[in-house]
């Protein structure tokens, strides 16, 4: 899904390594003579970034320390290690460390174990073992790393405004020109992301008088409501700086990043759509091209590009079709729809201009520089329900998946995500989407077949009936449910009978008919699912908000409604992939969802979560923009379990599970 495996994101990182190297070479442990040159060896390998080195020769400095000086030589090595990319070490180290050697209170250790268990994806641990505020004698280096881990961690537990306040309170601390610029632009992008599932969000929270939060709320408000006219946003941060002149954010934030934002907007002059108009994707075609043509007319006139139609009913002219629009002088081509003719753009080579298909393929070979997949990925959302199960605190799985090949993908898809992040499936059944009832999945599922078969094997011993309450498994915490709306409906009230009432239900989109249907859905009473903000966010005053679409395209409240979502998106969203392309974590606020591209040019969705409750969805925000791969396995770090929290145990992550 993304490039970097299981990591903080980007920015976050490198200011925590800038920021975590100041305080370790500034300390000298006491027992250790000062003229040691082998800790002078230390600091010249962790200014060199050498920090695996670094981590080994403490270690060896610290097997004949004295006592007092053991256990800070081990955290710095712990530190280094950390640094290093080797959790299992350095989460090691820190359980090896006798406590009783440390200064009270042991704000060094905490964070450490901090910073593992935010590489870990726990941001519950985090802030247990970080309360606030942090000790008022603390070294500055490390009250800046407290400020950014609590960030992060609140970020990822979906508490956007106090992350974003621990970010103005590091921004204070923060002496690095560069860092702190990085630093202000988490603080914009967090702020922007809480702004998207409301217009009035950010209106709402700002403090009054408005002062330095205030500040940051306005200008992210700028940023998001100009995302498609950068050409705006230079008068409107001149005002906003004649409003705020004593304001932080550095000029470098208001005038070098802006120019750059506004150099990436590129507009196509020319565009091919090339859809099928005819056969089997000739419904799914002309909502997806009602949608374009909804944003393309909304689009001031003088922005528009000419347009040119091209039928691609037929996969077998996908690639004379491409040679007609490139020699027609089209700069840009939207589409094909199909997989087959994505496979085939995606085995070209080099593509002479960018393509931007409407469906996402395998890569089985690396794909061209220039072609980009768009498409509304069940894959993503499963991946997303593992990611949000996770963070919820979640560790033990059951699943309950569709025979066939659309749920063996999704099955795939959230066990690998799951499995990577250091989850458990503590079982998996198929169900068959043509019956009705699924009593026996469900029962094998939670083990109550088990608990029947004991039942008759008494009975047979006994020779005599015997009242009996099934029991279900008591060693999961959740269900993931992959299904149709119209079975999601029948298998959700069989769950509560067969005593899985308790048991929180993750799900995807597809339990939600897009519509408010409150008798029908009264069944999927508890549901938890992803989904994009057009059908879940409502957007006052936006021409192309769901119900303005859909009272001005009737088709648009259709099965194919969340095409039209895609069709809007592939419009606008052209002229931001250049700056897309530069970053996973650059994002557009966008109708199917926050988009972004990963490392071969696929574009994923951060969805909204909602929950079904009285038969229709209430939102609960954003799914955490978590920067990961499918690819890289996870690896299984020492945490702090919150019970063994101030005796200062630390266990193996998946040692609980």
């Amino acid at each position: 899904m993304q490039p970097m495996p299981n990591k903080i994101p980007t920015l976050l990182l490198g200011l925590l390594l800038l920021s975590g190297c100041i305080p370790s070479n500034l300390l000298k442990p006491q027992g250790i003579p000062d003229d040691d040159p082998r800790l002078e060896q230390v600091t010249g390998m962790e200014q060199a970034g050498e920090f695996a080195t670094a981590a080994a020769l403490l270690e060896t400095i610290s097997e004949t320390a004295p006592a007092p000086s053991r256990a800070s030589l081990l955290l710095r090595a712990a530190e280094n290690h950390l640094k290093a990319g080797d959790r299992e070490r350095a989460a090691h180290l820190v359980r090896e460390i006798d406590t009783r050697e440390l200064p009270a209170p042991d704000f060094h250790r905490r964070l450490l174990l901090a910073e593992l268990n935010l590489a870990d994806n726990r941001p519950d641990t985090v802030l247990r073992l970080l309360p606030g505020p942090p000790p008022v004698q603390a070294d500055p280096g490390r009250v800046l790393r407290y400020h950014q881990i609590r960030a992060e961690s609140f970020r990822l537990a979906g508490n956007l405004i106090e992350s974003a306040r621990e970010l103005e309170a590091a921004d204070l601390l923060v002496g690095d020109p560069a860092a702190r610029l990085d630093n202000q632009l988490l603080i914009l992008q967090t702020l922007s992301t809480l702004s998207t599932l409301s217009n009035t969000a950010l209106e709402m929270l700002q403090p009054s008088p408005p002062g330095v939060e205030g500040g940051w709320m306005e200008l992210a408000l700028i940023i998001k409501s100009n995302a498609h006219r950068p050409e705006a946003i230079q008068p409107l941060l001149g005002a906003w700086r004649e409003r705020f002149p004593s304001h932080p954010a550095l000029p470098a934030l208001l005038d070098g990043y802006f120019e750059k934002l506004k150099a990436q907007y590129i507009r196509p002059a020319h565009l091919a759509l090339m859809l099928p108009m005819h056969g089997p994707y000739a419904k799914a075609a002309r909502a997806v091209r009602d949608g374009f043509m909804a944003a393309y007319y909304q689009d001031d006139p003088g922005n528009r590009p000419r347009l040119h139609f091209y039928d691609n009913s037929n996969e077998a002219d996908t690639w004379s079709l491409y040679r007609q629009a490139v020699d027609s002088g089209a700069d840009m081509i939207i589409g094909p729809l199909d997989k087959a003719s994505v496979a085939q753009m995606a085995r070209a080579g080099e593509l002479e201009i960018p393509v931007l298909a409407l469906n996402q393929v395998p890569p089985e070979v690396t794909p061209p520089r220039d072609l980009y997949q768009f498409g509304l990925s069940p894959e993503d959302e499963a991946r997303q329900v593992a990611e949000k199960a996770w963070l919820d605190g979640h560790t033990r799985a059951l699943a309950l998946t569709p025979q066939g090949d659309w749920g063996e993908r999704i099955y795939s898809a959230f066990t690998n995500r799951w499995e990577r992040l250091g989850g458990l499936l503590a079982e998996h059944q198929g169900y068959n989407p043509a019956e009705h009832d699924f009593k026996q999945p469900i029962r094998s599922l939670l083990n109550i077949d088990e608990s029947y078969a004991r039942r008759r094997e008494l009975e047979q011993i006994l020779g005599a009936r015997i009242e009996f309450e099934p029991r279900r498994r008591a060693d999961s915490d959740f269900i993931f449910l992959a299904a149709q709306v119209d079975k999601a409906r029948q298998i959700r009230p069989q769950l509560q009978l067969h005593h899985a009432a308790d048991l929180p239900v993750y799900t995807t989109s597809h339990i939600y008919s897009g519509t408010e249907s409150l008798r029908e859905d009264q069944d999927l009473e508890g549901l938890m699912f992803p989904d994009i903000p057009w059908l879940l966010v409502a957007e006052a005053g936006d021409p192309l908000s769901r119900q303005n679409i859909g009272e001005a395209l009737p088709d648009s409240r259709t099965a194919y409604r969340r095409l039209y979502a895609m069709g809007i998106d592939s419009y606008r969203l052209l002229p931001h992939l250049a700056r897309l392309q530069t970053s996973p974590e650059e994002m557009l606020d966008a109708k199917t969802g926050n988009l972004y591209l990963d490392e071969i040019n696929q574009l994923h969705r951060q969805l909204v979560w909602a929950q079904m409750r009285g038969g229709s969805p209430r939102v609960l925000g954003y799914a955490p923009h978590m920067i990961t791969s499918p690819g890289a396995p996870a690896p299984q770090v020492e945490q702090l379990p919150s019970a063994a929290e101030e005796e200062g145990a630390a266990q193996p992550a998946g040692s609980a599970h």
